[in-house]
């Protein structure tokens, strides 16, 4: 392993040539392995070993020699498998959200509180303020919808220990009852399947009367907000549908936007 692999990386990396065998497109390790890796690696041994699994399924990609050895047109993902247990998954290389640059940009009036943008602590929970106090997600999927609950921690059968940013329950005009677990990504960070199949598995487990919808909320350039509607078919994740939207003045949607929105409303 490169001496430039910070520490873990260098975990992980270890624990995956531990299992990998050519053609594996499924391996499966515990947790408790990481500290076997850094004994071997003389490394300090991180205070919280689920940081470790959760930043290289969230926040950094892969090490480069893990990703090399994914088969042709797919990469390697980390889904959980139980308790203190999980999994290296090929998956295709397309099963990530990003968001597309060729959409209609919807401005909606901003109804933020001027308290919560100059207190909201990180990209994450302003966009999760900013999605909720302008019922951006009523918008998007024209129900209407309540916030239930932040950052939900709790577990899913077969996946382990989970966390899901925010849980909205919703109706529509017919009574169809939903739930709406919502992730929420800073501008750099990827959308990638493990998360849309967590959520479906802690609604189904959790709130069983009720529809999962997930929703996935990122941060565009400009200010722009792009809500994403998730689902897992075949294995893989797949957009239903996705808008972008941006709060701003009442003053500053023209009449020729306007127009664009009831164009789009007559679709």
């Amino acid at each position: 392993m490169g001496g430039g692999a910070n520490r873990y990386s260098a975990l992980i990396e270890w624990v995956f040539f531990r299992h990998h065998t050519a053609g594996a497109s499924r391996i499966a390790w515990r947790r408790g392995e990481l500290e076997e890796g850094a004994a071997e690696l003389g490394l300090e041994l991180p205070k919280n070993l689920g940081d470790v699994v959760y930043a290289m399924r969230y926040r950094t990609a892969l090490p480069a020699a893990v990703a090399a050895q994914a088969p042709p047109g797919q990469r390697w993902i980390i889904r959980g498998a139980g308790r203190s247990r999980y999994e290296f998954a090929a998956v295709s290389a397309a099963a990530r959200v990003l968001p597309r640059d060729d959409l209609v940009v919807t401005k909606v009036p901003d109804a933020t509180p001027e308290i919560i943008r100059s207190s909201a602590l990180g990209d994450e929970q302003a966009l999760l303020a900013l999605v909720r106090y302008n019922r951006l997600v009523d918008i998007f999927l024209g129900v209407a919808a309540y916030s239930l609950q932040n950052h939900l921690r709790t577990t899913a059968p077969g996946i382990g220990q989970v966390e899901v940013d925010e849980v909205y329950v919703a109706v529509d005009r017919f009574g169809t009852q939903y739930v709406l677990p919502v992730q929420a990504k800073g501008g750099k960070d990827d959308l990638g399947v493990t998360q849309a199949e967590q959520d479906i598995a802690v609604c189904e487990a959790k709130f069983p009367g009720l529809t999962p919808r997930p929703i996935a909320a990122q941060f565009m350039a400009g200010d722009v907000i792009a809500l994403f509607e998730l689902t897992v078919q075949d294995g893989e994740m797949v957009v239903v549908r996705e808008q972008h939207y941006k709060l701003v003045p009442a003053g500053e949607i023209t009449a020729p936007d306007k127009a664009i929105y009831r164009q789009m409303s007559q679709r």
